[in-house]
């Protein structure tokens, strides 16, 4: 993890999107003051003028208070078994509630899309492989069990998506012929070709293309639109890399739209506004379909590497039209020898400017009982009850736990214990 100590680097945006064309137009003056990003028009994503439509009426489960939440990541819906049936399945989930709900929590966290998939039919994406039966797509909605189920125990229901994800390894051959991603690699369209990034043997949707973000928000409105989901969740996959040589052509091509009396972006600046027509674009779709449902996004608790890789948190938390919640993923403790627990949570709280932002803390259950970051985690089986106190005093809106696995775990039941006690005596 590299030095924390930094200025915060702000800088004005302003933005003009070229109809029909994949490469986002800026101008801008560039200096330290914070980032006045102006809204996309329709070319790229949604009006910020259908924010003020008549809203969808849903059925929801909205928590009072604190946010008592737990991350469910795809891994932790399968039973384990394999080709689950749906008896299987509802049966898992199921326990799913009653191990959050005996331990507190109020809103879980599903991961609906990991991998450019979706655990629910949908007209976008294949079908998890989570959930196929003999490569087949099942013949229910997991999804509609789920937020049913969920709503049914009085808990919050979070769509949890990874944005840019595709494979995890860059075997293209292992792509679902079913996958929007599919044609981009296969129809030689030497355009297409940049629709899409390979890093470190994974396979991700490039910020940079138009048709990239619109297949993300169209995603986003797909689930907004069909179910009675309470937030779509995003995590901290965005630009995942820093090197200059994965999106060069992309980032020339900004430059050279520019007229000769303008200065461009450097090349972190430009990936920031890249993701921030995303972000906003998100925001409107989900805010049309039906205001009430939340949006929110869990970046790395260190800023300068959300910086470098395109979470600009500042506008985020500073701005309308982005997030309603943000959920820094405050992994480390009280004993961390770059940035403690206590002074991160204290810089995230003084960047949010905009009151109508709710924090919550990212904390990483995972860790507890655990030999990790040099054995730290193994000198206290309170250091999850610590946090949770230590954000009440900061007066942080809540928590959210990754991840549910850990809440059962023989390695952090002294910890789950001691968390649990605190939360019962809230």
């Amino acid at each position: 993890m590299s030095d924390l100590n930094f200025k915060k680097r702000r800088f004005p945006i302003y933005l003009s999107v070229i109809i029909f064309v994949s490469v986002i137009i800026l101008c801008c003056v560039k200096n330290k003051e914070p980032s006045n990003y102006v809204q996309p028009d329709t070319a790229d994503n949604a009006s910020t003028a259908i924010l003020s439509k008549e809203k969808t009426a849903k059925e929801h489960v909205f928590h009072e208070g604190e946010m008592r939440g737990v991350w469910i990541p795809y891994f932790n819906l399968s039973s384990g078994s394999g080709n689950m049936t749906e008896k299987e399945f509802k049966k898992h989930f199921d326990n799913i509630i009653k191990t959050s709900k005996e331990n507190g929590i109020n809103t879980l966290f599903v991961h609906v899309r990991s991998h450019c998939d979706a655990v629910y039919p949908s007209d976008i994406f294949p079908f998890s492989d989570i959930f196929t039966v003999n490569g087949s797509a099942p013949d229910y909605d997991p999804l509609e069990y789920m937020i049913t189920a969920a709503h049914t125990a009085g808990l919050e229901f979070h769509a949890w998506i990874n944005p840019f994800r595709v494979l995890s390894e860059t075997d293209k051959n292992s792509l679902d012929i079913n996958s929007p991603c599919y044609g981009w690699i296969h129809d030689n369209d030497p355009q297409n070709d940049r629709f899409l990034i390979e890093y470190d043997n994974g396979l991700y949707l490039n910020p940079a293309a138009k048709g990239a973000r619109a297949l993300i928000i169209n995603g986003v409105r797909e689930l907004v639109e069909n179910y009675n989901i309470d937030g779509v969740h995003f995590d901290d996959y965005f630009y995942m890399f820093t090197e200059s040589d994965y999106d060069r052509e992309d980032y020339l091509d900004y430059v050279n739209s520019l007229g000769d009396l303008s200065q461009p972006l450097d090349l972190e600046q430009w990936r920031c506004t890249n993701v921030n027509v995303l972000i906003s674009g998100v925001y409107a779709v989900i805010k049309n379909a039906d205001g009430r449902i939340l949006f929110g996004i869990s970046p790395q608790a260190n800023i300068k590497n959300d910086l470098e890789s395109g979470a600009d948190v500042y506008s985020w938390c500073s701005r309308y039209g982005y997030v309603d919640y943000i959920a820094p993923q405050v992994y480390f403790n009280s004993e961390n020898s770059i940035l403690t627990f206590e002074d991160s949570v204290e810089e995230w709280k003084n960047i949010i400017t905009n009151d109508d932002i709710k924090l919550y803390t990212g904390l990483a259950l995972y860790k507890a009982g655990s030999t990790e970051d040099d054995g730290t985690w193994l000198s206290s089986d309170s250091i999850i009850s610590d946090q949770i106190e230590y954000s009440r005093k900061a007066e942080t809106d809540g928590f959210i736990l990754y991840s549910w696995e850990y809440l059962c775990s023989d390695m952090t039941a002294a910890e789950v214990a001691n968390m649990k006690e605190i939360i019962d005596e809230a």
